[in-house]
């Protein structure tokens, strides 16, 4: 008896055409995931990056001669401060538009570094480095704009230079006493040990540096290629405080900074 045929080709042509249908679609997904990474993940990482390395430099390295050699008429403070209201902003919005607006552990990682600025407490008192959340978003909103480029309508943050305009110009410059008070507390230190909030910035970079190494593991690529080092801190009667180093580090860290 002749084995019917008649129902091979229809049944070979449906597989098929789910079979397409589903590469389309993974290809589709991977250039979706691929356009939010670039849009979003991949500045927001830079940001981190930028700021833990530059809080670091400041604590660990003695960076505070170093910047005040390099940018001898004190725009070192404009400098750090924008690295602090970038970062605000690209996290705003990862935590809107990227792939890990769910993810627990980016969220746990992300309010404790916005918690370690906002909160005051025994050992973290209201002064420089000092941002509520309120003005969190609001000077991460000052920084942002949007533009055409090459994934449609991309947001970016303002040059370091047009911050600085801001910041120096009366007429421009928000009324922000915590703005205020981080310039002139990086203005006014002659040692690490005098950096005024130097707590609350070590804790921040504790958990950058946590975000980061989970982010990097998931994105599958590394910003920093060595292994990054925390800002020293201790537990004192409660409070915590950073343990400051102020010797010579290794030449090997300074590439952290």
């Amino acid at each position: 008896m002749a084995f019917p045929t008649a129902w091979l080709v229809p049944a070979a042509t449906a597989v098929w055409a789910v079979l397409t249908w589903a590469h389309q679609n993974s290809l589709e997904r991977e250039r979706e995931r691929q356009r939010i990474t670039a849009l979003y993940v991949n500045p927001f990482l830079s940001a981190c990056e930028d700021l833990q390395s530059r809080i670091y430099k400041l604590l660990e390295l003695e960076g505070l001669a170093s910047l005040r050699e390099r940018y001898p008429d004190g725009s070192y403070a404009e400098e750090t401060l924008y690295l602090i209201v970038r970062f605000f902003g690209w996290l705003t919005a990862v935590n809107r538009y990227g792939p890990y607006t769910q993810d627990p552990v980016v969220m746990r990682l992300a309010v404790a570094v916005r918690r370690a600025f906002a909160t005051s407490r025994p050992g973290f008192p209201v002064g420089a480095f000092n941002f509520f959340p309120a003005e969190q978003k609001a000077l991460g909103k000052m920084v942002m704009h949007s533009m055409e480029g090459g994934y449609g309508h991309e947001m970016d943050t303002i040059s370091y230079y047009e911050f600085r305009d801001i910041v120096r110009s009366p007429e421009r410059m928000p009324e922000s006493a915590a703005m205020a008070q981080t310039l002139e507390a990086l203005r006014e230190a002659r040692a690490t040990e005098d950096i005024e909030g130097r707590e609350r910035l070590a804790e921040a970079q504790n958990h950058l540096v946590d975000l980061l190494n989970y982010l990097e593991e998931k994105e599958g690529y590394k910003l920093f290629a060595g292994k990054r080092k925390k800002c020293k801190r201790s537990r004192e009667g409660g409070a915590d405080t950073v343990t400051l180093q102020t010797r010579r580090r290794p030449e090997r860290d300074a590439a952290q900074g």
